[in-house]
């Protein structure tokens, strides 16, 4: 699977690598569990733009909607931290 890469002059350009690292780890688990940011949607209650805006790294997560994230993937919050963690670049 091909991570994200911002292009070049958008607006999300400053968007840490964290939270790059974030979107392209929620996009891994939401496509292995073979779901649509729509799925997500009708899980969560929340609209599928917001699932979208994390994975391009527009939008970060506070420690609780975190772990609502996780609760809805079936995830490990741990697990996921660590996941992560191993994305981020230098």
């Amino acid at each position: 699977m091909e991570a994200y890469k911002p292009k070049r002059g958008e607006a999300h350009l400053k968007a840490s690598p964290k939270r790059i690292a974030l979107g392209n780890w929620l996009r891994e688990q939401r496509k292995d569990k073979g779901l649509t940011m729509r799925d997500m949607a009708a899980i969560s209650g929340l609209p599928h733009s917001y699932f979208g805006k994390i994975e391009q790294g527009i939008r970060g997560l506070d420690i609780l909607e975190f772990l609502e994230l996780c609760q809805w993937l079936g995830i490990d919050y741990r697990s996921a931290i660590t996941q992560i963690n191993k994305l981020q670049t230098p």
